[in-house]
């Protein structure tokens, strides 16, 4: 895997947020640092989880918000359930990659053994071929009427700013029919740690807010909440947790902000599943 200082790759991404250099942003992705590449050849364990979810709880249509580009995802889901379930997948900008999509195709049926289905060129053949309805740009508040028996996402709440994360679970309430539940998968790790290995998976804990927001940019903005964060948030915002499911615990980097619970070991959880449902009185 492409790898580069978490600081210079920091830099750059400020620096293509000041010129708003998007399409840069992507072609770097796709064609440089490959961070786009495809290469599946094994099940994620987030796609096990929220299938398993929507099996438990004969789901029938789910909404995804922040699918990504390649949905692949959404494609491993189609392919295990039959097109059984009906997916409707949201974006804040339009992301989808055809390309990539059509790789992960191949490389999802080949992984499953199973037949492989046509290869899609647009929108229209995505939702006949594999009930996948992909529309972007969209917001959740957009939805109008529309009810879903389940939500999902996987490494999108890391990336929601804290106001952000209340205001989306509180909108999901006017989309979801009642007893659906949310299923989220999230990764508690710094992201920079991805693609610069010297560094320790949770270095971000190491600095204050102020001097984090140095290092933080839109690009790859990062909450570093902790698990207990989450739980307290899905709580408030009005949320049962019916299940949670822990990752390992990650060493610590050697120096720990004081702005961080040091002495609470789910501060330095790698990454977590949580299936939740709204309380009604």
């Amino acid at each position: 895997m492409f790898q580069i200082n978490w600081k210079l790759k920091a830099l750059l991404y400020k620096l293509f947020s000041v010129f708003n250099f998007k399409k840069i942003f992507y072609f770097s992705q796709k064609y440089i640092t490959k961070r786009s590449k495809i290469n599946i050849t094994e099940v994620d364990k987030s796609w096990k989880f929220h299938t398993r979810s929507i099996q438990k709880n004969d789901v029938k249509k789910i909404l995804e918000v922040g699918a990504g580009k390649s949905l692949s995802q959404n494609l491993y889901i189609s392919y295990v359930l039959n097109n059984s379930v009906q997916q409707v997948v949201i974006d804040i900008n339009e992301m989808i990659d055809f390309e990539l999509l059509n790789q992960a195709n191949d490389q999802i049926s080949t992984m499953l053994k199973l037949k492989k289905r046509a290869y899609v060129k647009n929108l229209a053949q995505l939702k006949e071929v594999y009930r996948i309805d992909y529309r972007a740009p969209l917001k959740l508040e957009n939805l109008n009427e529309e009810k879903f028996d389940m939500c999902i996402s996987t490494t999108a709440l890391e990336h929601f700013t804290l106001e952000d994360i209340k205001d989306y679970l509180n909108k999901l309430k006017k989309v979801l029919s009642k007893n659906a539940i949310v299923s989220s998968a999230i990764d508690y790790s710094d992201h920079y740690s991805h693609t610069d290995r010297r560094i320790s998976k949770l270095n971000f804990l190491s600095f204050s807010e102020a001097k984090w927001r140095k290092y933080n940019n839109q690009f790859l903005f990062q909450n570093r909440l902790r698990h207990q964060d989450y739980k307290k948030i899905f709580e408030e915002t009005g949320y049962n947790i019916i299940e949670v499911i822990l990752g390992p615990t990650l060493q610590p980097p050697r120096l720990v902000s004081n702005e961080f619970d040091s002495s609470n070991n789910k501060t330095f959880v790698g990454w977590a599943y949580f299936l939740i449902k709204e309380k009604f009185d």
